[in-house]
């Protein structure tokens, strides 16, 4: 969520390997972990590249703009919609699922018709064998719209997850 929400994000020395204990300058880091939990890494390596637009088409993640417009308190899910000057490779929609308790159709408000792109999806297994691997699909967008947006689409969602959707 931190990675994705507007602002500098505030990374702590070692939290994309899973460092953990009391910091201090004198006690360096344990680089093992890097290679023990590589999948935290490469997840916080893919959501650092989205959030720099590493692939030129999730620019929204470095605007300023943000829209919560879908929350729903009874099924623990939210989401909104990044931007900096909108359109294509720029609308990024962030939806975050708070329960235990995966999504195969959930309809979701988006900013604008056509094709939604899966950039990253938070229950993957390639992030860490534990983890679901619930599918995010692409989806399109179309009318009606919903959560006061223009159009909607369905989306498949995992167990305490985000994914992270754009054009």
């Amino acid at each position: 969520m931190l990675l994705t929400a507007p602002g500098v994000p505030m990374l702590f020395q070692g939290q994309e390997m899973l460092a953990w204990g009391t910091w201090s300058e004198n006690d360096p880091l344990d680089w093992s972990h890097r290679q023990r939990y590589s999948g935290m890494v490469a997840l916080h390596r893919d959501l650092i590249r989205l959030r720099r637009n590493w692939w030129n088409n999730t620019r929204g993640l470095r605007g300023s703009r943000i829209n919560v417009h879908h929350v729903n308190d009874n099924d623990k899910l939210i989401a909104y919609h990044r931007w900096d000057q909108g359109g294509p490779g720029d609308d990024v929609v962030v939806i975050a699922n708070f329960a235990d308790r995966s999504y195969d159709d959930y309809r979701i408000g988006l900013p604008r018709g056509g094709r939604w792109y899966v950039r990253f999806n938070g229950d993957a297994r390639i992030y860490d064998p534990s983890f679901g691997n619930r599918p995010g699909y692409d989806t399109t967008a179309n009318w009606p719209g919903a959560d006061g947006m223009p159009v909607a689409a369905n989306v498949g969602i995992g167990p305490y997850c985000v994914l992270i959707l754009s054009q």
